[in-house]
């Protein structure tokens, strides 16, 4: 496992048995919700206290880069999309001012609002507002 065989050392010898620690950092690579492990690494087949658990979790989160690594890609995503559809907008309103042609108010909507919700969007996932609340993974 590489960066957690300190982890996986450390809570063997604390009595957690070592398919709650493979499937612990199977979860975390995977990018499933703190919540979600928890709540099956508590489970009554799996045999682990809630403060075990925790303290695997904290262990593993520090060894792997942080919690909220993976939760912001949507934003992202969104983010970049909106741009380009606002950029592509603002060339061809650039162009039909340029050399001339009809104009559409839809056009100059999608430029605005590509570029603002675009710049926003990736402000949002940069300050770490921005969560998949409804993705269970």
């Amino acid at each position: 496992m590489g960066k957690f065989d300190t982890v996986i050392e450390k809570h063997t010898n604390l009595g957690v048995h070592a398919n709650n620690i493979e499937y612990a950092i199977s979860a975390i690579k995977d990018g499933v919700r703190r919540e979600y492990i928890l709540e099956t690494l508590t489970a009554d087949y799996r045999g682990m206290t809630s403060q075990q658990a925790t303290e695997l979790l904290e262990d593993l989160y520090a060894k792997a880069g942080g919690e909220f690594k993976q939760e912001s890609r949507a934003g992202y995503l969104y983010g970049i999309f909106l741009l380009l559809i606002g950029f592509g907008a603002s060339f061809y309103i650039f162009y039909v001012m340029r050399y001339g042609g009809k104009l559409s108010l839809v056009v100059i909507g999608c430029a605005i609002g590509g570029i603002i919700g675009g710049i926003g969007y990736i402000l949002s996932a940069i300050l770490g507002t921005h969560r998949e609340e409804d993705s269970p993974f």
